[in-house]
């Protein structure tokens, strides 16, 4: 007898092929039949209508911290996401030493827009090694299955202190980092994370601690990863950072690495695919490489107190590392300041978040009522009413007691032409959500929906079969993670459950339930009619795990 049998499912495996209708048995938390008319179960659900999938795994997260409070991860569970990878781009929490928590909260405070207040207070301390904070997670009964990268910036910090965000790594700390990062493989970790992107700033604007390593460093760590043959190599890597840098970083170490983040750029519109093409040519020559790129245009919200679209920029660092808000204003009154800023967003030849599409950033919301009335109209409409160049209003405003009004700023990825290109190409993996960081700019964790709602069911650029795979199968192969992904006997159950009438992501809107009462975006399920993790829907029980072993 099964414990949970699905009946009268339309299913669609993850491997590629076409669905097909019948049932699947369960028992305990492995799929061991699947057919017409399977026998009895002690519990039976009738799916007739709907589409069974594997549950979608997201290789992009951020969701490190916020695992120590919250151990269901919201919102991905709710979203679809049954098994995450968090640590992305070296920013992890582990390891950390006590006297470093402040230096690191204020790091994650500024790269990847977690309210401070929040981390103060919801972070569980309890570890200071990274086979500590694997043993934490282990004990926080997670809804969900997370694979953890050991990150790069927090292990400089714990072998430099204040010094990795200053200088290059000494012979002695380089040791040090290499034995970390062995033991973390031993202890479970998925692979080894960094960053060289110029946009990763943390605590007063300073680089994040990984932008100070030279390529001895990062190609010694990468290294120490594979020491057992196995692991995968993950870099979000800077606009000067060609595929070829990638491969001298890697050597004579050919494990899989993902490549973060290639969007389309509306100014240098062949970049991404540019950069995919080679990616493959580096397959070719034995190097598994993979580009990780978006189904969802980079949407993000943001004030002129901390607007994160410009702090990828070499003139806006001097606002970025300003001390209060009175010099920050006095920076923003400098016609100097301002036609540095405005010539950087205007130069053609850099990759970079904003390319001064004015006309793409709107008005959300503003305390000032004599600009109310303009909520909803784009910068250019606006500044056009004030007889004002877009730049000159948006930094006149700020001054002018308009520093914490909120805007939405559509900056990549928006072109879907160009952007089906990179979805489709043999070398990339559709990722990138973010999710659990950036939480008053984006919620992007509903990207699997947007690809089986908008790129599926409207614009049919994949077949069901084919977006299934791309969101399940094909993740788990890439990064080595055994047994999910697919829906065939043997298997983990993960499983998710939906109308492909109606599947979609809602709109975001804001919500103050984290800790300290912050307020973060968060967007909906449209479609979803259950979830199971491991062969239990997940609002019965939570039973989630920490993965410790791949495949080489």
């Amino acid at each position: 007898m099964y414990d949970l049998k699905i009946k009268n499912a339309k299913i669609v495996d993850g491997t590629g092929l076409k669905p097909f209708r019948g049932d699947i048995g369960i028992i305990g938390d492995t799929i061991v039949e699947r057919g017409k008319n399977l026998g009895l179960a002690k519990n039976t659900f009738d799916a007739k209508g709907f589409v069974l999938s594997p549950g979608f795994i997201d290789v992009h997260t951020h969701y490190d911290a916020q695992l120590t409070w919250d151990p269901t991860a919201s919102p991905s569970l709710d979203l679809g996401v049954t098994t995450a990878i968090i640590g992305n781009c070296g920013f992890t929490i582990a390891p950390c030493r006590p006297e470093h928590r402040e230096l690191n909260i204020k790091n994650l405070t500024k790269v990847e827009g977690m309210p401070y207040k929040t981390l103060k207070a919801g972070i569980d301390w309890k570890y200071e090694t990274y086979a500590e904070y694997m043993k934490l997670l282990e004990s926080k009964s997670l809804a969900l299955n997370i694979c953890s990268y050991v990150g790069h910036s927090a292990l400089r910090i714990w072998a430099m202190g204040e010094d990795a965000m200053k200088r290059e790594a000494r012979e002695d700390e380089i040791v040090e980092m290499e034995k970390i990062v062995s033991d973390a493989m031993r202890n479970g970790a998925i692979g080894f994370s960094t960053s060289t992107f110029e946009g990763h700033n943390g605590a007063n604007g300073v680089p994040m601690p990984s932008r100070f390593a030279n390529k001895k460093e990062i190609s010694r760590l990468i290294k120490s990863m594979a020491i057992d043959g196995r692991g995968i190599f993950m870099l979000t890597k800077s606009n000067n950072t060609e595929i070829k840098d990638i491969i001298n970083l890697l050597e004579d170490v050919k494990r899989p690495t993902m490549v973060a983040a290639l969007l389309q750029n509306p100014v240098k519109k062949s970049w991404a695919l540019n950069t995919l093409e080679d990616i493959q040519k580096a397959f070719q020559d034995g190097y598994e490489i993979w580009g990780q790129v978006s189904c969802r245009p980079l949407t993000m919200e943001f004030t002129m107190r901390e607007p994160y679209m410009l702090e990828g920029l070499k003139s806006w660092k001097k606002y970025m590392i300003a001390e209060n808000n009175e010099k920050k204003i006095k920076i923003l009154k400098s016609k100097d300041f301002r036609k540095k800023v405005l010539n950087e967003i205007l130069d053609t030849s850099k990759n970079k978040l904003f390319v001064g599409n004015w006309e793409k950033i709107k008005l959300l919301n503003s305390k000032k009522n004599n600009i109310s009335k303009y909520i909803g109209k784009n910068l250019y409409e606006i500044s056009d009413s004030f007889k004002s160049s877009p730049i000159d209003w948006l930094f006149d405003h700020a001054i002018d007691g308009g520093m914490d009004d909120l805007f939405a700023a559509e900056l990549l990825n928006s072109d879907d032409k160009h952007v089906e290109k990179l979805l489709k190409h043999d070398n990339s993996i559709i990722a990138l959500s973010d999710a659990g960081a950036h939480l008053s700019l984006l919620c992007d964790a509903g990207y699997a929906l947007e690809l089986l709602g908008k790129w599926t069911r409207e614009l049919k650029a994949f077949s069901l079969e084919e977006a299934i795979h791309c969101l399940t199968a094909k993740q788990a192969d890439i990064c080595r993670i055994p047994k999910r992904g697919r829906l065939i006997p043997g298997y983990f159950a993960d499983m998710v459950l939906f109308d492909p009438k109606t599947i979609g992501v809602g709109k975001a809107y804001r919500t103050n339930d984290l800790p300290a009462k912050s307020q973060r975006l968060k967007v909906d399920p449209i479609g979803i009619k259950k979830v199971w993790v491991n062969g239990v829907d997940k609002d019965e029980s939570r039973t989630g795990r920490l993965l410790r072993e791949y495949l080489s």
